[in-house]
């Protein structure tokens, strides 16, 4: 071998300066691998990103290279992610925030992805659902107050129809959660993800926006521009969110959580909160992590088995008027009235020793309300929750499932490689923290590769020279 040839090829392979300027090892910048791997985070799908990249930027790049890409930056946020919940578990992790908010909220819940086999060929082979798990931390401004600032159900759930409808919709999540890929041609909308009402006021000031405001309940407050109502202006204000996701299993999510939580100083928050439906893994990750915090059950969720059970209870009369009352009651924080009511139900209506109910039999239904209002019972002190200037409803991580369902999820639209999808999930989450742009401050900050990867028409052109 020829003492030039060997030089050469090791200059084609070596470039120190390439670290200096940030390259990428496949040639990129750090802000063209910035503008491609964010617009995959944001749009629908890579081969959409493609086209807008090529169109905007100029930049020209195949879509299982951008996938590529993303998956890379993707591993490369989870190795952080993961070691900031291994630091948290060890004690060693430090806050990154000057101050503590005033009010700190965290509501979890679980998104759904279309799965099929990997390496099965062409088609959708054993298809299934699979469980993503979101968290939402949110600091809130609010101000405690002595009275109920809201004693009154409100109008949306006064209302039949839109009753109604949140029940259907709870139902087709419920029906997904199950495993039921039937529904995959419909409830994977996003658009069909469901809404809650009373949505926090949003107060997002910029990136360092002031924690200390405040909606007062006898103090002073901001000028309004528009004219509010009392109850309006009383809701807890969203300063800042940030987000944890992740499709691992509940004991591995809990200490990423409880990681993001510390980085934010939540556990020294004033008034605290977690929020959940009713799904076991939800409160067992509040036991382990996050004691000191208010338990809320979301008021949607008992909604929904409360309007099944009145349609049962007083089927032969006006069961909107039964399920009416009941919603007051449980809004006002008195659930033992309707577990009262329930339960005298069930005393009349027996069920025959050793027979097994069918899940639309009326006694089954009203069996699985009294089980859950029992099992939440003490989560539902909805008076107490409201004067302390807490939310009622996890409405905040229910829109931010329909944000990451926006690229993960859809119609037609199901993963084979599940490593890819939780690199998506890592970059898609990085761009949905509004507390600054931390995908772009990640790619930005990382060291080039003095290495990069020559063509394979180039690698057989030096394999064929050293060869010589």
């Amino acid at each position: 071998m020829k003492p030039f040839a060997t030089a050469r090829n090791a200059a084609e392979i070596f470039f120190p300066q390439r670290v200096r300027l940030q390259l990428h090892q496949h040639g990129f910048s750090p802000v063209a691998l910035d503008k491609m791997v964010s617009t995959n985070a944001e749009v629908k799908s890579g081969g959409v990103a493609v086209k807008i990249l090529r169109k905007l930027t100029s930049i020209s790049v195949s879509p299982s290279q951008l996938m590529q890409l993303t998956e890379m930056i993707g591993t490369e946020l989870k190795e952080i992610r993961d070691r900031q919940a291994a630091e948290y578990l060890d004690e060693t992790l430090e806050p990154d925030v000057p101050k503590p908010p005033r009010v700190a909220a965290i509501a979890t819940d679980g998104g759904r992805i279309f799965t099929r086999a990997e390496n099965a060929g062409r088609g959708v082979h054993d298809a299934a659902w699979k469980e993503t798990k979101i968290a939402n931390l949110t600091s809130l401004s609010s101000q405690p107050c002595e009275v109920d600032p809201h004693p009154e159900l409100p109008g949306c759930f006064g209302d039949k129809t839109s009753v109604g409808k949140l029940v259907r919709e709870i139902k087709s999540i419920r029906n997904e959660a199950a495993g039921d890929t039937t529904v995959h041609s419909t409830a994977d909308d996003t658009s069909k993800r469901l809404v809650l009402p009373l949505q926090l006021e949003s107060d997002r000031q910029g990136d360092a926006p002031d924690e200390s405001d405040e909606s007062a309940c006898g103090s002073k407050s901001k000028p309004q521009s528009k004219p509010q109502s009392k109850s309006k202006s009383l809701r807890p204000k969203r300063l800042v969110r940030t987000c944890v996701a992740s499709m691992c299993s509940s004991d591995e999510f809990g200490p990423m959580v409880a990681a993001e939580a510390k980085r934010r100083r939540f556990f020294e928050a004033g008034r605290r909160a977690f929020l959940g439906d009713g799904l076991a893994w939800n409160w067992t990750l509040q036991k382990r992590h996050f004691r000191d915090f208010e338990p809320i059950v979301d008021f949607v969720h008992p909604m929904t088995y409360i309007f099944e059970a009145s349609r049962v209870v007083d089927s032969d009369g006006d069961e909107w008027a039964l399920c009416e009352r009941w919603l007051e009651a449980s809004w006002r924080g008195n659930i033992a009235s309707v577990l009262e009511e329930l339960r005298r139900w069930q005393t009349s209506h027996p069920s025959p020793p050793g027979e097994t109910l069918a899940k639309t039999d009326g006694r089954s239904i009203v069996a699985r309300a009294v089980t859950y209002l029992s099992n939440n019972e003490s989560r539902m002190n909805y008076p107490k929750y409201r004067r302390a200037g807490l939310p009622v409803t996890s409405a905040m991580v229910e829109s931010l499932i329909k944000e990451f369902n926006y690229r993960v999820k859809g119609t037609e639209k199901s993963w084979n490689r599940l490593r890819g999808c939780e690199a998506i999930l890592q970059v898609r989450n990085a761009v949905l923290c509004d507390d600054r742009d931390r995908l772009s401050e990640f790619i930005l900050s990382r060291p080039g590769s003095a290495y990069y990867r020559p063509s394979t028409a180039k690698r057989a052109s030096q394999a064929s020279t050293v060869a010589a």
